[in-house]
């Protein structure tokens, strides 16, 4: 059976209600440097469209890129 992680990233909005994506990531069969590349991808990929129609999208970008990775490290280590 292959395992999933699920990379979710919550942009909270200052002017819209909060919103999530999901991306799933294979594991089965990754290095650690490939699984973490893999996550990091679906990270960006997550972000990019959360922040979307973000004022100061770079620094919101960075929060939830950080977030989101934190949140996929810590489901990989339960």
């Amino acid at each position: 059976m292959t395992k999933f992680l699920i990379a979710a990233a919550v942009a909270v909005l200052a002017a819209a209600p909060a919103s999530a994506t999901e991306i799933r990531v294979a594991v089965a069969g990754k290095s650690a440097d490939q699984l973490n590349a893999a996550i990091a991808g679906a990270a960006r990929s997550v972000c990019l469209k959360e922040t979307a129609g973000e004022t100061l999208r770079l620094g919101a970008y960075q929060r939830c890129f950080e977030a989101t990775m934190k949140a996929a490290q810590g489901k990989l280590r339960a």
